[in-house]
């Protein structure tokens, strides 16, 4: 126990004991600026409670920027799946538009048929040309079979068309609840976007760029143009158009 005591002191003597400066210097030394080894300690003790601090100010840096890092990989992971998502959904609707065109085909088909029994109906409740006074008495009277017969032939004509009609009320349902909807042209004003101008008629009664018929009716697809309306637009006496963006094939 003494050996260390003795140590201790001559390591303190060692320490206040001041050193001798070389001769190159040239200068004496400060008698004043004795060391200290107490603050010696205390400068150390200081020194590392400030790395203590700085050590626990980076560990909390890089648990922040661990946390950044992992919100980050998880945003990238919710993006590559929100990319794969759309991926699909696009090859979907790619893929579907096709068949939605091909029932607009059967739904152009329904509405031809339509038009045509409506006209059979309507040439048969057209009244007869008048006759002459010879030409009524020579003609045999129709009897009454005959009567008959015309009208069963006009309720076989309305028959078929409340059937076709049906069919093509279901068809377009089924086609509502995909999203797919007519536009609506009859009586609007011209739009390029939705329609395709094939025609144009001089009109007093409606203003230009009207659509004063609609040849082939067109579609939107969740709010996609799925095919054009093809249409006759109203234009002024000198058969201007007003509308720059509008096609025709004329």
């Amino acid at each position: 126990m003494s050996n260390q005591q003795d140590l201790f002191e001559k390591f303190l003597n060692f320490l206040q004991t001041e050193p001798e400066l070389p001769e190159y210097l040239g200068e004496e030394p400060d008698s004043g600026a004795s060391f200290d080894p107490y603050q010696m300690v205390a400068e150390w003790i200081a020194l590392r409670h400030e790395v203590k601090q700085q050590g626990k100010l980076l560990q909390s840096t890089q648990n922040t920027l661990q946390q950044a890092f992992d919100a980050l990989k998880s945003e990238k992971a919710d993006l590559q799946q929100q990319l794969e998502t759309s991926r699909k959904q696009g090859l979907a609707e790619a893929s579907q538009k096709p068949l939605w065109r091909d029932l607009l085909g059967v739904m152009d088909a329904l509405d031809q048929a339509i038009a045509h029994w409506q006209e059979q109906i309507d040439s048969l409740a057209q009244p007869s040309q008048p006759q002459s006074f010879w030409r009524r008495l020579l003609q045999p009277e129709r009897s009454a079979p005959e009567a008959k017969t015309s009208v069963s032939v006009r309720e076989i004509l309305v028959s078929n068309q409340q059937g076709i009609d049906l069919i093509r009320r279901s068809l377009l349902d089924v086609l509502r609840q995909q999203q797919v909807t007519p536009i609506e042209a009859l009586g609007k004003p011209f739009n390029s976007q939705t329609m395709y101008a094939i025609g144009r008629q001089e009109s007093a009664s409606v203003p230009e760029n009207t659509i004063i018929q609609e040849v082939v009716r067109g579609y939107l697809w969740r709010e996609q143009v799925l095919r054009e309306a093809q249409v006759i637009v109203a234009v002024g006496e000198r058969g201007g158009w007003r509308d720059e963006g509008m096609r025709d094939e004329g």
